[in-house]
């Protein structure tokens, strides 16, 4: 049998805070991340202004086994859009931490960035890193050697990568060489034309694995700018 580099004995655990004008059946656990964290990771402006007004918590914590992560994560925040829907609320996932800002009839798990968010706070240093994918029992992610004038097309890859992890995680070790193509990145950042989005340009990267920190690094080995964004 061939060696699994990334660990599998894990239980992945999600938590969502439901936030609510007014108290649901339950009480108010914890508080609520710092709108400063909140704003960090990407919540709007207009997130930030709903969240001042419900002030009242519901928590919804799941934990499931590897093979059934992915269905479980999105059956969880379906289950937490769709309540929060009903009480003029709206939803923190409190693994990332950020205010969801899509709807429960949205939520696909084809659409990476939906899952996690992207740290710039060392792209000074060439590297782009994920947060959100341990909700999965995934490492996260860092991009090596990001040109800090492309980033977004780094950004763009990466997306595509994570739409393919979050695929065949966990039937597939993720260490390795992989091609991520146009259309990976497309469905990775929820085009709606995704579907016809054209395979035929993709580019080469290498996926390794930090035992030490638990996380995967990710080589591009062209640039994309010339390989996928070139006209």
């Amino acid at each position: 049998m061939t060696a699994r580099p990334v660990p599998v004995n894990v239980d992945p655990t999600v938590m969502y805070a439901v936030m609510t004008p007014r108290p649901l059946e339950s009480k108010d656990l914890i508080p609520p991340p710092s709108p400063e964290l909140l704003r960090h990771y990407g919540s709007s402006d207009l997130a930030m202004r709903r969240l001042r007004s419900r002030p009242h918590q519901h928590l919804i914590l799941r934990q499931a086994t590897l093979e059934d992560v992915a269905f479980m994560t999105r059956d969880a925040r379906i289950d937490a859009l769709l309540l929060a829907e009903q009480h003029d609320g709206l939803v923190i996932d409190l693994s990332i931490p950020r205010v969801v800002e899509h709807r429960s009839d949205e939520v696909s798990l084809a659409h990476a960035t939906q899952w996690y968010v992207v740290s710039y706070d060392d792209l000074a240093e060439g590297r782009l890193r994920t947060i959100g994918l341990t909700s999965f029992g995934l490492p996260e992610a860092i991009v090596l050697g990001v040109d800090e004038q492309t980033h977004a097309m780094f950004s763009a890859v990466l997306a595509g990568l994570v739409h393919r992890l979050l695929a065949e995680w966990p039937a597939n070790d993720p260490v390795g060489s992989a091609t991520v193509t146009l259309r990976d990145i497309a469905y990775g950042l929820g085009d709606a034309e995704a579907a016809s989005t054209p395979r035929d340009r993709a580019i080469d990267i290498d996926v390794a694995y930090d035992a030490d920190d638990n996380l995967l690094l990710i080589t591009l080995q062209a640039d994309p700018a010339e390989t996928l964004f070139a006209p």
